[in-house]
């Protein structure tokens, strides 16, 4: 273990991000930047850059300003839009000279510093060494603070003992009495509030399965009794009704299930999520208007989870997909890996969105969207995030104005 006193700028490597669609100028800022003996990253695009933010912590980029597709700018403004980049130093190295609007540009995206070419070699050197023993310097103080925070812990955790050893015996016994007497007048005041919350769920469960049995119970008589006057599309349709009551009827039932998830434990077994999928796909694409939509399921798709709760949650974002998708689009549900982790994934060729506004999305209630664009009560996703995480899993979206979205999961 390193001592507080060892000096760690000295023994440990700071990684440069290098930016520049031109390979003769990468080549150009690692030859210059190679004597300072730091780990170079290289990236030939905007993209290419905040990938790369998105495996390793940098001490300093250097980025061209001009670039096609995501110019500098642009890609600053995301690398400052998240939260484990904010903070990285940003350096233009550019062509554009000394040109007033690029320079201020620069500094409103929150760059630290704005280099035109030709420039001295020696000065870059200067200033990106600079920024490198301020990282390292950085670094070396959280690990100090962290390495005073264990000995002031451990010193507190020792000083505790010998308090505890001083108490009398008799007064520590009287102590843990009380505390055992509360702890049990409390457990059972939340066992009651608990049972009465169950009663009420159950109540009004019951008084809502009612006008559904009877839904349900009306249309197999119609069907029943009045056979030979019906129409196909009419004994459809009282089918459809029926079949309509009991998946609403299902998912009184599931919602329920869920209210009670911090209680009671999952139904966990082995699912065939393809099948689920497939079934979600037919009940989400016959609710659809004349919207031409296609719902392709990647085959052999399983997992260990409780089928009803994955069922509510394939269908919320099935729904979500096919709301924000244009006319003609496939939705695509599949599995991938990515990092040696393995995720299941729902993509879309809809609307899309900034990731600025990733952290939103499984809020409850907020939506991206004016409620008269695109109708929704903003919580379909948050219910989706709670099934996840009950799962011990987590679910996060990849997006883009226009180029629709991206939602993968992990299950445990």
């Amino acid at each position: 273990m390193i001592s507080v006193s060892e000096p760690v700028v000295g023994i440990m490597t700071a990684k440069i991000l290098l930016v520049d669609d031109r390979p003769e100028n990468l080549f150009s800022l690692e030859a210059l930047l190679h004597p300072l003996g730091e780990e170079l990253v290289l990236a030939k695009s905007g993209l290419e850059a905040l990938k790369a933010l998105l495996r390793d912590d940098f001490a300093l980029i250097l980025m061209d300003a001009e670039m096609p597709e995501m110019n500098g700018f642009e890609a600053a403004e995301m690398i400052r839009a998240r939260e484990k980049s904010s903070n990285v130093p940003i350096i233009f190295v550019t062509a554009h000279g000394q040109e007033r609007k690029h320079m201020f540009r620069s500094y409103s995206v929150g760059a630290v510093d704005y280099i035109p070419k030709p420039f001295d070699p020696d000065v870059l050197r200067s200033k990106v060494k600079v920024f490198v023993d301020l990282y390292k310097r950085n670094v070396q103080v959280k690990l100090q603070a962290e390495m005073l925070h264990e000995i002031a812990l451990r010193e507190a955790e020792r000083k505790q003992l010998a308090v505890k050893q001083e108490l009398e015996r008799e007064h520590i016994i009287a102590l843990n009495e009380e505390l055992e007497k509360r702890v049990a007048e409390r457990t059972t005041e939340l066992m009651a509030a608990n049972a009465e919350m169950e009663a009420f769920c159950y109540s009004v469960s019951h008084d809502l399965r009612a006008p559904l049995r009877a839904i349900m119970a009306t249309s197999k008589m119609l069907i029943q009794d009045a056979d030979h006057k019906l129409t196909d599309t009419e004994k459809g349709h009282l089918d459809r009704q029926s079949k309509a009551a009991r998946r609403l009827a299902d998912l009184i039932d599931d919602l329920l299930q869920l209210s009670r998830l911090g209680r009671a434990d999952l139904r966990l077994d082995s699912v065939d999520m393809s099948s689920i999928a497939q079934a979600c796909s037919i009940e989400v694409l016959s609710r659809q208007q004349s919207n031409n939509l296609q719902i392709e399921v990647q085959p052999d798709l399983h997992a260990k989870g409780d089928a009803g709760l994955l069922l509510i949650m394939l269908e919320n974002l099935l729904e979500n997909s096919c709301k924000y998708s244009p006319s003609g689009g496939t939705i695509h549900v599949g599995k991938c890996s990515k990092k040696d982790q393995s995720m299941f994934f729902v993509r879309d060729q809809g609307i899309g969105f900034d990731m600025v506004y990733a952290p939103k999305v499984f809020r409850p209630f907020e939506r991206l969207v004016r409620d008269d664009e695109y109708e929704g009560t903003g919580i379909g996703l948050a219910i989706v995030k709670r099934i996840v995480e009950r799962h011990e899993g987590r679910i996060w979206c990849e997006a883009a104005p226009g180029e629709g979205a991206t939602f993968y999961f992990t299950l445990g």
